[in-house]
């Protein structure tokens, strides 16, 4: 038979209470690191999105003078102030210029897209230059980003935000 030395009193086996309390706050302090870094994600993501949509949205237009030089000067009246009461219609946007492919209607529409798409989205587009030199476009999109932003519902509600400006210049 083998004698095992008797267990002194002094000596305890396995996990106190405080060790196993100190995990759990441990554990607990890594999962919160984990759920806010997953709210970063998601405002970083959205934040892409709005780029990517104002890159798209710019370069329509400039497509869109590239296609109808002779009515530079309708593109031209695109500032802040012609964004004012822009609404969109039920049927979505892409539906105001399907009737008629004139420059106003192209415009309208644009407009129309740049509201619905960006939040708090106005355009600035800036054409100069004449028919010696060329023209040279200039398109400003503003819109309200949330990257930053306190997760405050009443301050998020007002549009509270950090102002984006994308400008993209290109020549015609």
């Amino acid at each position: 038979m083998i004698r095992r030395p008797p267990i002194s009193r002094g000596r305890q086996a396995g996990f106190s209470l405080i060790e196993v309390l100190i995990a759990l706050l441990v554990l607990a302090l890594g999962l919160l690191g984990l759920a806010f870094l997953q709210v970063l994600n998601v405002r970083y993501t959205s934040s892409a999105e709005h780029r990517t949509m104002a890159t798209n949205l710019a370069t329509e237009v400039i497509d869109m003078m590239r296609s109808n030089p002779r009515h530079l000067v309708v593109y031209n009246r695109l500032d802040e102030a012609s964004f004012t009461g822009v609404t969109v219609p039920a049927g979505g946007c892409s539906k105001i210029g399907d009737t008629e492919a004139t420059a106003l209607k192209n415009v309208e529409r644009w407009r129309c897209d740049v509201v619905s798409q960006l939040p708090g989205g106005v355009g600035d587009v800036t054409v100069v230059g004449n028919d010696t030199i060329g023209y040279t476009a200039t398109v400003d999109l503003t819109w309200i980003d949330d990257v930053g932003r306190k997760d405050d519902v009443a301050e998020n509600a007002k549009g509270m935000g950090q102002k984006v400006t994308f400008r993209v210049e290109t020549r015609l």
